[in-house]
């Protein structure tokens, strides 16, 4: 029987042999190192202690992780002086937003019933 390194783990993927890697998870993880010395590769509340020479290039190994995709729809804007706003409508709760200094100030604009007129 062979003891392992508790301050360096073999890879999780032999270390854990029943769970199946990558494992799918919410956040973009990160490597990091705890002052106890123990290295982990950390998403939200999932935690895997990895090798102490691991790196962010390893994550995809044992995490798989994709950038969520954008849940507005986009409209670009004419102004009336030639500035372009950006007008974008929440797909959840079709709440609008301009980029423009009024909707800013008042929270409205002309901008976004030209983006999505009613």
């Amino acid at each position: 029987m062979v003891l392992e390194d508790p301050l360096n783990p073999p890879d999780p993927i032999e270390r854990y042999p029943d769970v199946e890697f990558p494992i799918k998870v919410s956040h973009n993880p990160v490597v990091q190192t705890m002052p106890s010395g123990k290295r982990w590769a950390i998403s939200g509340n999932t935690w895997i202690q990895v090798p102490l020479d691991a790196t962010r290039e390893d994550l995809p190994r044992w995490m798989d992780w994709s950038l969520p995709k954008p849940n507005y729809e986009e409209v670009k804007v004419a102004g009336s002086r030639g500035n372009t706003y950006t007008v974008r409508r929440n797909k959840g709760n079709n709440e609008l937003t301009c980029s423009c200094p009024g909707f800013k100030w008042r929270g409205k604009c002309k901008h976004l019933t030209k983006a999505f007129p009613a």
